[in-house]
């Protein structure tokens, strides 16, 4: 079965368990040696069933220039895939929300098989919703070990992991748009050795 098959397979299975949720499935070169996972789809994502679009696809593509690579060359997911949204009372409308560990720990299993199956050298997470659901560490912060490169294992096969903070963490704290370029860098060294 290709990567392509498999991949299908898992989503089917993935929107029987989460059905009457508005899913955004991953998005990419499923041959990809760099995956990009951010945290769950927005409003923009969900409207046009697409990662990263909208204000958040406008960072990841600044990202990927000064990365060197193409959206079309890299595999882009989310470790969950729904959108986590609360009313806003002031004014109604949906607004984002972080997830819970629960809605983390329920999601985790899709996203390991999805690693498994795009099986790429470098997995790159945005934002600690992807880092703890790739390490499995509750206790883990972005702030603490964003932009190093470090080993991890999943079902017995190591991969290279970058976390970064998430491109949206910029449009809300601009003063994170240095360290960010600066991580970003670091990856882009990394990657090209």
């Amino acid at each position: 079965m290709s990567k392509s098959e498999q991949l299908e397979e898992l989503y089917r299975e993935y929107k029987k368990e989460f059905e009457g949720k508005e899913i955004v499935t991953g998005d990419g070169n499923v041959d990809a040696d760099i995956l990009l996972i951010g945290e769950a789809p927005g409003k923009d994502e969900v409207r046009l069933a697409k990662p990263f679009v909208g204000m958040a696809g406008k960072n990841l593509s600044e990202f990927l220039e000064l990365l060197g690579v193409k959206r079309e060359g890299i595999y882009i997911t989310n470790a969950i895939k729904y959108r986590l949204s609360t009313i806003n009372p002031q004014t109604g409308r949906a607004v984002n929300r972080p997830a819970s560990k629960e809605e983390i720990d329920r999601n985790r299993e899709y996203l390991l098989r999805e690693i498994e199956i795009i099986s790429p050298r470098y997995i790159v997470t945005l934002g600690n919703v992807p880092l703890k659901s790739v390490t499995h560490d509750y206790g883990i912060s972005i702030g603490s070990v964003h932009g190093e490169m470090k080993a991890v294992s999943i079902s017995g096969r190591e991969y290279f992991l970058f976390p970064l903070y998430h491109p949206a963490s910029i449009i809300y704290n601009r003063k994170l748009k240095s360290v960010y370029i600066d991580d970003i860098k670091k990856l882009r060294e990394s990657i090209c050795v």
